[in-house]
Formats: C-alpha cells, structure tokens, sequence
C-alpha cells in the first residue's frame, strides 16, 4: 500500500541552474489535485456527445508547519513577508513518488510553479501555500545520493556542438569530419557544427585526405567545442 510518505515534495531554494532541493516534511497533508479540463465533441455520428480530458494543471494546497529555521517554512514565510508577485512568486517543485520505483531510482515530476501564499494562521502555526503547476510539467526519474534528490529528464536534450579540426596547431579547412554516420566539412576556421543528444556516446573521425584522427566520446552540452587533432 502506498503511503503518506512515499510521496515526497520537494522545493528548489537554490537556483535553475543549480538546485538545492529541500523536502517538505512539517506538513500535515500532500494532496494533489490535477485540475482536468476538458473538451466536449459533439460528432455527427453519435447519440450522445463524447467528453476528452484536453490537459491537466496539477496543484497542491500546502500548509506548512511553522518550525523557525526549518528550510520549507524559512521558503514560505519569504515569500509571504515580502509579498511576492510576478517574478518573485515563481519556483520550482520537485515530487518523487517513492512508490513507484525504477530499479534504484524513483519516477518523479519537476514543474515551474507559482506560490501563491493562502494565509498565515499562527494560531494553528500553518502558512499555506497554493503551489500551481506552470507550463509543461518534465517527467522523469530521481537518484537520491546522500539523501539528495538528483532529477534527470525523460525529455531528449539535443543541443548543437562544434567541433575544431586541426593539424599541429593550425585549422584545418575542408576537412571530412563523421559523426555517427553523418558527414559534413568545416569552415575556413576548422569549425562544424553538428546537433547532439545529450548523455549519448559517438563515434567521431576526422580526416584531411593525408592525416586523420577517431574518437569515441559521450555528448555533453556543457562542453562548448570538441578538439580533434590530426596525425
């Protein structure tokens, strides 16, 4: 049976770039609502009209318990004292549903989100929180190492790379460069550019019709050029 605490959320307090997921603990309900809209066709060659589900825009109403120096409500009470609107409501939430495991790894939602700060009720030590969905939500799987989240996407990230052809220390122009198959030569600067997956390994050669040079590396969008030297 799936429990309370094998759905887990979680709030970026750092930044996009560089996450610091903390999880919501000190909260006395995660319910999450997907809001469905729908869209009703009325075709010609029925009775009765037939109902689609067109999209769905998942919510949580998230009362956070008010523990000082706690990361979840350190993270609301912000938002709500400064009274956060546009930019400054936006974040990032993270759910990891423990229950449905991939291997070691968990499937897992990340969305950008709007906070909407509901109320502060010191009486029952509750701030709560309207988290809505934004955009399109990334579905994929979560390692936790050290007890840290770490999300990877099911969306394929291409991503275009160039590669810099040379022989000693000049470019070469016209040289013959094959990456996985696909051929293409580079420009007066040694440069081509080719679009990549990210995380995939290729198999790439290079040749100038008298020197050459192969390689096998794995696609990694941080890395702006690959250097190939002929020989």
């Amino acid at each position: 049976m799936i429990k309370k605490h094998h759905v887990a959320l979680f709030l970026n307090t750092g930044t996009t770039s560089v996450p610091v997921w903390q999880r919501i603990a000190k909260s006395t309900d995660n319910t999450i609502s997907m809001n469905p809209e729908t869209k009703t066709f009325d075709y010609i060659v029925d009775e009765s009209p037939t109902e689609e589900v067109d999209r769905v825009k998942p919510s949580l109403s998230q009362p956070i318990t008010m523990y000082k120096g706690r990361a979840e409500y350190e993270f609301m009470f912000n938002k709500f004292f400064s009274q956060a609107v546009g930019d400054e409501a936006h974040g990032e939430v993270l759910i990891v549903f423990y229950g449905a495991d991939v291997g070691s790894s968990y499937q897992a939602w990340k969305s950008d989100c709007v906070f909407i700060i509901d109320n502060m009720n010191p009486v029952e030590s509750t701030i709560t929180a309207n988290i809505n969905f934004n955009g399109t939500t990334e579905k994929g799987i979560v390692t936790i190492t050290s007890g840290v989240p770490v999300f990877t996407s099911d969306v394929v990230t291409e991503f275009l790379s160039t590669v810099n052809v040379k022989y000693d220390s000049d470019n070469v122009e016209n040289a013959t460069v094959i990456v996985n198959g696909v051929s293409k030569k580079t420009n007066a600067s040694g440069n081509v550019s080719f679009s990549l997956i990210d995380g995939e390994d290729y198999v790439i050669g290079a040749s100038d019709g008298t020197h050459e040079a192969s390689d096998i590396f794995k696609a990694d969008s941080e890395t702006a050029t690959i250097n190939l030297i002929l020989v």
